[in-house]
């Protein structure tokens, strides 16, 4: 746990050879602050009173701390070192590690790399274009999500998206099918022949249950039973956008997961949309993307499953691309094209155009182009 609690703090800032010492990032410096565990389920006789103190980390602004957490960044993207002299620490890094700290005093059990999934979130700009630019380091989880029955229409075709047990068939970068582009999603034949077998595998483990009244048979009729209430409810809640849209599909397009809480309609320089352009930034390699969902608003670092076997080709539902926070993501607000099918030749070249807006890339380093 990431948790520091009572005499185990030995004074109130770490330093980064205490948070190595002490099993943290070693990017990791920060304050500990107070905190108050809350104990929902305690019954009315017992009062519990459990106070610890929790890492709030101090976001890393420098381009030699950016370059240790990802070897090559300087290279890549040689003006990003003048960038930082005049960057601004985002809101965004302050609110996200409130809703972590929130969460933690609520009762999550949340991993460390979980925790320090997020190293800064700054916002850039450049003096001589105006352009500006939304930078955060994180790590990079993998995300199947999306179906398109226009460009995918069989079930199969989700086959390795399906391992994920968080998979969702419609992402919020997603767009109404017209004319000839209306097509049946698998989906929603899926969704519904899949109830109907559970409630014919329910029915017959109800016989048992009636017949034997043992924990195993009573155990696996609730099993069954709360497995038919979420998949009906999640039939129902997508089921028009199902029959009416399309969405972005994380085989088939490059793209990343932001926190829910980051998009706004501000219109402000700095505000961020989903569908507004990106550059990730690896192990000194370039790849164009675009904001394509968002996600629950303490996970940071999360991309699509072709943006993910790009930088690691086992990567999957199942596995991350990069376990660290080894991976610059830049964002370039007010860049949302028209929603559709992304044109990856676009999206190459109007990447390659914003960077080029903040100084460009390195001599030898190429805009990663999809094929």
């Amino acid at each position: 746990m990431l948790l520091i609690v009572g005499g185990l703090v030995c004074c109130s800032k770490s330093s980064r050879s205490v948070a190595s010492a002490s099993g943290l990032p070693e990017w990791v410096e920060g304050e500990s602050e107070p905190l108050n565990l809350k104990s929902p389920g305690s019954p009315a006789y017992l009062k519990v009173n459990q106070s610890a103190a929790i890492i709030r980390p101090k976001p890393l602004t420098k381009a030699a701390d950016l370059e240790q957490l990802n070897p090559g960044l300087s290279n890549a993207w040689p003006k990003l070192s003048e960038l930082l002299h005049s960057a601004v620490v985002s809101p965004k890094f302050k609110a996200f590690y409130d809703a972590k700290i929130s969460a933690v005093a609520e009762g999550e059990s949340m991993s460390t790399k979980h925790y320090f999934d997020c190293a800064t979130v700054l916002h850039l700009t450049d003096a001589a274009t105006g352009r500006c630019a939304v930078l955060f380091q994180s790590d990079m989880d993998v995300d199947t999500d999306g179906t398109d029955p226009v460009r995918l229409p069989r079930l199969e075709d989700y086959d390795d998206a399906r391992i994920s047990r968080s998979f969702q068939p419609v992402l919020a970068y997603s767009w109404a099918m017209r004319g000839a582009d209306k097509a049946e999603n698998p989906f929603i034949r899926y969704y519904s022949d899949t109830l109907t077998r559970l409630r014919f595998f329910e029915q017959e483990i109800a016989k048992e249950a009636a017949n034997d009244h043992g924990y195993i048979w009573q155990g696996a009729e609730k099993y069954f039973g709360d497995q038919i209430n979420s998949l009906d409810k999640k039939a129902k809640y997508y089921d028009q956008d199902l029959r009416e849209r399309r969405s972005l599909v994380g085989s088939l397009d490059p793209f990343i997961v932001v926190p829910q809480t980051w998009p706004d309609r501000l219109k402000l320089p700095f505000s961020v949309q989903v569908g507004d352009l990106v550059a990730v930034i690896y192990s000194g390699n370039v790849y164009p993307c675009l904001i394509g969902d968002t996600g629950g608003d303490t996970k940071a670092g999360e991309a699509s499953q072709r943006l993910a076997i790009a930088i690691n080709p086992k990567a999957s539902g199942r596995n991350s691309a990069v376990e660290t926070v080894g991976v610059t993501y830049v964002i370039f607000p007010k860049t949302r094209l028209a929603m559709g099918p992304p044109d990856l030749s676009v999206l190459h070249s109007e990447v390659a155009r914003l960077l080029g807006e903040m100084g460009g890339l390195g001599a030898g380093v190429a805009l990663h182009s999809w094929q």
